[in-house]
């Protein structure tokens, strides 16, 4: 009976996940809640909630700025040109991945932005850094797609 329960006690231990398992799955979906937030607000026109979101010491890259942008004021000159301006009539965030360790986490996707019966597609990846204050990004990269992911 000893030896039963012995087993019973291992087999559990080691098929049940561990304490911290459902951490990466709330992690990733509060990242996706954030960005949807975000790219909610370039509906209207509004960069708040992305700047809210922003690092102060973050960098940025983007195909249409052509070199790295460094620290949030960066950012915020280039949003401004942009503010009140509907980046696209909906969007869509395509095939999302995120990698969580400790408290970085890397997130991955594609956006696809409709604006008429036009579609543009772009790679972003978005680095963040869980700080007291909550999830910020330190690093946002974005590039242009040819096409969707599948």
């Amino acid at each position: 009976m000893k030896n039963t329960l012995c087993i019973f006690a291992c087999a559990v231990f080691l098929w049940s996940p561990p304490a911290w398992a459902g951490s990466d799955a709330d992690t990733a979906r509060e990242l996706l809640a954030l960005e949807k937030q975000a790219m909610d607000g370039w509906l209207k026109g509004d960069p708040e909630p992305q700047l809210a979101i922003s690092d102060p010491e973050i960098t940025y890259i983007h195909e249409a700025v052509g070199k790295r942008l460094d620290g949030l004021a960066a950012v915020k000159e280039l949003y401004a040109a942009y503010r009140g301006v509907p980046l696209f009539d909906s969007y869509e965030i395509l095939s999302p991945k995120v990698r969580v360790s400790g408290d970085m986490a890397v997130l991955t996707y594609q956006l696809a932005q409709h604006r008429g019966s036009a579609t543009k597609y772009w790679n972003g990846t978005l680095v963040y850094w869980k700080k007291p204050e909550g999830w910020r990004i330190i690093h946002a990269h974005w590039s242009g797609a040819a096409q969707p992911q599948p």
